[in-house]
């Protein structure tokens, strides 16, 4: 059997130790599972496959959210605010566990969504009504901008304390935080079972992206760390080394990350952000279907989409370790019902 050496685990305890000086709020269930993926494995003829089940953070049907929301929610708490105020996607994962976490410290939450309330209330929408949340909707970025300070506003004239989390300082960085702290639990993991990643998948446009690029270099590490968008949003090289380096900084950490280290596909938005496509439809059947693990159509199941291909093209060996971390998302299959339901 693997284990970490001495000198990594003093690495690990010493990236604890600069986190546990960040405050925090305990919401999620972790270390949250890992496991083999042997017939997924076998269909595709490839490497060995493991999953990290962050689709198990335990609140609000889980997701990665969970994890950040630890960091981002301890500092809104910083204000002693009564409600909460977020703007987010209309399908929004974030936007359910943000609600469930704010549930579970007793804060109230104003939810401010793009996009038209939609004629059937399902997947992540249909959850944020059942978490309690005043649901508001706007046209577009800066009606919303307009909604969230009008409601803060509201709020204040209710003699009550409102925050904002999307001015939250901690938004980008506690993604960040998350994600070197989840890949420490992935090694750990991995290494009681004596495998050594070659590679770690995950969907990401930036925040969580960055976290896996800064535990790479902290713990010289041999696995590449290949990210999938599901939006054309943003440069995520760029986007992703600038969050890097703030966190590395607020970790009090001399390093910089510079963009050509960070590797992200955007081959698999597909025909744009939110609109499921046939390899990402494919990759959720196939995960269904080999694992029993349930996908979404939007997210994770697009960054399967990319590993699928990867593995099908033969850039790994049978005897390599491919790590996907499975970031949650599964109510959006209940919004595209219509892909799998049969008459």
């Amino acid at each position: 059997m693997t284990t970490l050496s001495d000198e990594t685990r003093a690495t690990f305890a010493d990236i604890r130790a600069r986190i546990a000086t960040i405050p925090r709020v305990s919401l999620a269930l972790t270390p949250t599972p890992l496991h083999e993926a042997p017939q997924l494995a076998r269909r595709l003829g490839g490497p060995r496959i493991f999953v990290k089940r962050d689709d198990l953070t335990g609140v609000a049907l889980g997701g990665n959210k969970t994890r950040n929301l630890e960091f981002r929610l301890a500092h809104a708490l910083r204000d002693k605010p009564d409600v909460v105020i977020v703007g987010l996607d209309l399908q929004s994962n974030s936007a359910r566990q943000t609600i469930g976490c704010c549930n579970k410290l007793g804060l109230s939450t104003i939810l401010v969504l793009e996009g038209k309330i939609p004629n059937e209330i399902q997947g992540n929408l249909l959850v944020d009504y059942l978490l309690g949340a005043d649901v508001r909707f706007a046209g577009d970025r800066d009606e919303q901008r307009r909604m969230l300070d009008d409601a803060a506003s509201e709020v204040r004239a209710q003699g009550l304390v409102p925050h904002i989390l999307n001015d939250n300082p901690m938004f980008d960085v506690a993604s960040a935080i998350a994600y070197i702290e989840c890949t420490m639990e992935c090694l750990e993991q991995l290494a009681t079972v004596g495998a050594t990643p070659r590679t770690l998948y995950m969907s990401s446009s930036g925040k969580g992206q960055a976290g896996l690029v800064l535990a790479k270099r902290l713990f010289d590490a041999s696995f590449e760390v290949r990210c999938v968008t599901a939006t054309r949003e943003h440069s995520v090289p760029a986007r992703t080394a600038e969050i890097a380096n703030r966190t590395a900084a607020r970790l009090g950490l001399e390093l910089r990350i510079s963009p050509d280290e960070v590797v992200n596909f955007e081959g698999y938005v597909g025909q744009d952000y939110g609109i499921p496509n046939a390899a990402g439809n494919e990759a959720v059947k196939l995960f269904a279907e080999t694992e029993g693990l349930i996908l979404d159509p939007v997210y994770t199941g697009k960054c399967a989409a990319a590993m699928i291909d990867h593995i099908r093209r033969g850039e790994f060996d049978r005897q390599d370790v491919v790590l996907f971390i499975h970031t949650g998302g599964v109510p959006a299959i209940f919004t595209h019902h219509h892909l799998w339901g049969r008459p």
